[in-house]
């Protein structure tokens, strides 16, 4: 990916632009990106896309007030309409002494290396190839859904982006980074009017490292074949083991509580809770922005913090929340950072056969339906679907069952943890059991 403009200038030009205009303070983001996707279904081409993005994002201080502003045009003209409206619209807003700028020792000890965020392949890719990927999903899912196949729909995708970020009190920062993805969706003839589905969705920074076409639509035939003739089991407490890729779902509801907002707002469950045991002894979470590869990892954040691995909780223990430099002014906590990279739960010794052969009755959870969970009390409640076990095996296809609970209580449960985390997400979990869940079926 290449360009006339050349984002350095561009952000410098803009940052001396609204300094100019009497702006006391400003974060500028100029970046560049292109997307190429491509969506298969029955045989053929079902849609093209590609789109270029050029773009300037703004974060203004005057005298207390602040605003954030982006643009697209960026032609002479357009960037000093575009830097009076923005500058005009900042001293309009009423002043809050919380925005601040990110101090600068915030940017100190940045590291230097190397990521594996990039790959130069990305250039290589033709239209054919993605084509030919897609149908070559679409056929391996097909041929393992046989007869009960109904249709199949694939995609695959590729992007690159630039960042070069600038702010007015010393911060510099620049990110290059590629993106390879595939997915695939098969519908199938259950009895009577069910129409079960399958997905499997897979991703790398690196073209070499994405799995099979073969791999990906075969997958997603055999996770819908998993949910042929469903049914419900009694309402019992019992053991659930999450399936490694199903795992984001709770663990997205439990840290909606560690924000900085949700904090200094009073709408957490893990106020109080720092240095305090939250989970059972198992529960090791680290955010961790040097993850090579990974899709979360940085050098610094949005704000320009300088990246570094923070721990959530370790063994159990509630050790950090996301604090950005707003939420930390508000709450008197020194910033963290506003948000999470790479989440990585520590791993264990068992595969996910290893883990079922030992559960005598219990539910393997593949993926859930709905739900809702509240950061303030902790109660949540989700629909699941997924697989009966009994006596160490894998037995009869559920669904139509939901599991509730509450967060103060749920990850106390905590039992085991697998050695199989999922690859293809910035939630590098493995599968975990849990004794005592509730379930409620029949």
């Amino acid at each position: 990916m290449s360009g006339a403009i050349k984002l350095d200038e561009t952000a410098r030009k803009m940052m001396d632009g609204a300094l100019q205009r009497g702006v006391k303070d400003v974060r500028v983001g100029a970046t560049r990106s292109r997307n190429v996707s491509v969506t298969w279904r029955t045989g053929r081409v079902d849609k093209i896309q590609e789109s270029s993005r050029l773009g300037v994002s703004l974060a203004l201080y005057i005298d207390g007030r602040y605003t954030t502003c982006t643009t697209n045009d960026l032609r002479p003209e357009a960037i000093d309409r575009f830097l009076d409206s923005s500058v005009a619209l900042c001293r309009a807003m009423t002043p809050d002494p919380y925005r601040v700028m990110p101090d600068p020792s915030l940017y100190a000890g940045r590291e230097e290396r190397e990521l594996g965020l990039f790959d130069p392949a990305i250039a290589d890719v033709r239209p054919q190839q993605r084509k030919d990927f897609a149908a070559a999903m679409e056929a391996a899912a097909l041929a393992k859904a046989g007869d009960k196949a109904i249709q199949a729909e694939t995609a695959c995708e590729d992007e690159e982006g630039e960042l070069f970020q600038l702010h007015s009190n010393g911060f510099e920062g620049t990110r290059r980074s590629s993106y390879f993805g595939a997915w695939a969706t098969v519908s199938l003839q259950d009895a009577g009017d069910k129409r079960p589905e399958g997905d499997y969705d897979v991703a790398s920074r690196k073209r070499a490292e994405l799995p099979t076409a073969e791999l990906v639509g075969t997958k997603a035939a055999e996770y819908g074949l998993l949910r042929m003739g469903t049914t419900k089991v009694p309402t019992a407490k019992m053991t659930m083991i999450l399936e490694n890729r199903a795992v984001g779902r709770l663990l997205g509801y439990l840290l909606a509580a560690a924000s900085g907002r949700a904090l200094q707002q009073k709408q957490s469950f893990l106020d109080g809770m720092i240095g305090k045991s939250f989970g059972s002894g198992e529960f090791d979470l680290l955010d961790d922005p040097f993850l090579a590869g990974g899709f979360g990892s940085r050098l610094f954040d949005g704000e320009g913090i300088s990246a570094k691995p923070l721990p959530i909780f370790e063994k159990g223990v509630f050790r950090n929340f996301y604090v950005d430099v707003y939420y930390g002014k508000k709450l008197e906590l020194p910033p963290t950072t506003g948000g999470r990279s790479n989440l990585v739960l520590a791993p264990g010794t068992k595969s996910l056969d290893e883990l079922v052969a030992g559960v005598s009755q219990g539910i393997l959870v593949r993926g859930f339906i709905g739900g809702n969970s509240n950061s303030t009390t902790g109660d949540f409640s989700t629909g699941i679907y997924g697989t009966r076990i009994e006596n160490g095996a894998l037995t009869q296809p559920i669904a139509e069952m939901n599991v509730a609970g509450n967060h103060k209580d749920f990850w106390q449960r905590l039992a085991e943890v697998g050695n199989d985390p999922w690859p293809y997400s910035s939630l590098r979990v493995p599968s975990l059991v849990f004794d005592g869940v509730q379930f409620s079926g029949e």
